[in-house]
């Protein structure tokens, strides 16, 4: 089998595209991450929330950076094509497992504030994150562990059909469990609004303050997990119908791939931009991160909401 085969761009298209995707991908999420994990402001579990989700994205933008962009030309029999192919469907499972995980999390804090605070920690969180990982993992290999082999390095053309129609409904599936969660979720947000504005009474200011701001933190938290869960729909789901209706349907996938060059390449374009996008919803999202981030670069004195000796 010749090892320089492949159905891919050309070399010099591909590196410049790929360079400039993993070097955005790559640091706008490092960046996200590093914030959330040195902000002092942030809730510890809602470090490790994001943090199940940014680590994947960080990960796949460092893949594309050290193993798309070496400058040799290798077949599904190489090594750095195997590596590939695991590390993408990998970072697949664990970000529908993590979109899942942020959801529940979601529903749990909205649903049962009380319990959360005090049974749910964020070590606990961290087990599921780690269980995630685990997770993905067993169901790559399960799938692809000796079935990687054909004339090229490319995603679907190569690898057990099955594991792609498995993975595609599994992202499908995952999708529309997360859209009935947050649905309710958005139901209950709402109904708590309703009922505290009704209860609010002027006798104690200090309790209502506090209970207004809860409120506009809980909803920010549950518009900034719908911008994410959007986006993953959108993302994902494309990629995950293309998986089953070409695993089920076409006979001849790598024929298929050849003559519908572009829509792969439309597919696998928005699932990359999950990745491009993310950090940017946390950018702008999550505020006190973003200036407790700027003021470190800056080398600024921290904002107040940092300062232990600030009153509110």
């Amino acid at each position: 089998m010749s090892t320089n085969s492949t159905a891919e761009p050309g070399p010099t298209t591909q590196y410049i595209t790929n360079g400039i995707l993993g070097i955005l991908v790559f640091s706008l999420n490092a960046l996200s991450l590093i914030s959330i994990l040195l902000s002092r402001s942030f809730p510890a579990r809602q470090k490790v929330l994001f943090f199940s989700l940014l680590l994947t994205d960080t990960l796949l933008g460092f893949q594309i950076l050290c193993v798309r962009l070496i400058p040799i030309r290798y077949n599904s029999e190489h090594f750095l094509c195997k590596s590939r192919l695991y590390t993408g469907i990998i970072f697949t499972y664990s970000t529908i497992l993590s979109n899942l995980f942020i959801t529940i999390e979601r529903l749990f804090s909205i649903s049962l504030p009380v319990n959360i605070n005090r049974q749910i920690t964020w070590k606990k969180m961290a087990i599921v994150v780690a269980l995630i990982w685990t997770i993905a993992i067993i169901l790559t290999f399960s799938f692809f562990a000796t079935d990687f082999e054909g004339p090229v390095c490319q995603f679907v053309v190569v690898g057990n059909l099955t594991g792609y129609v498995v993975l595609g409904f599994s992202i499908c599936i995952v999708f529309l469990i997360i859209v009935v969660m947050y649905a309710y979720i958005a139901k209950v947000t709402r109904r708590h609004i309703r009922q505290i504005a009704a209860t609010m009474v002027g006798n104690n200011p200090v309790t209502n303050i506090g209970i207004v701001y809860q409120n506009k933190a809980d909803l920010r938290t549950t518009v900034t997990v719908g911008i994410i869960v959007g986006i993953f729909g959108i993302s994902y789901c494309p990629m995950g119908v293309y998986l089953i209706y070409s695993g089920l349907y076409v006979s001849d996938v790598t024929a298929f791939i050849a003559t519908n060059q572009t829509i792969f390449t439309i597919m696998l374009t928005f699932y990359v931009m999950n990745s491009l996008i993310n950090p940017i919803v946390y950018i702008f999202r999550l505020k006190k991160c973003r200036q407790e981030m700027i003021a470190r670069i800056l080398c600024r004195p921290q904002p107040d909401f940092l300062n232990p000796n600030h009153v509110t």
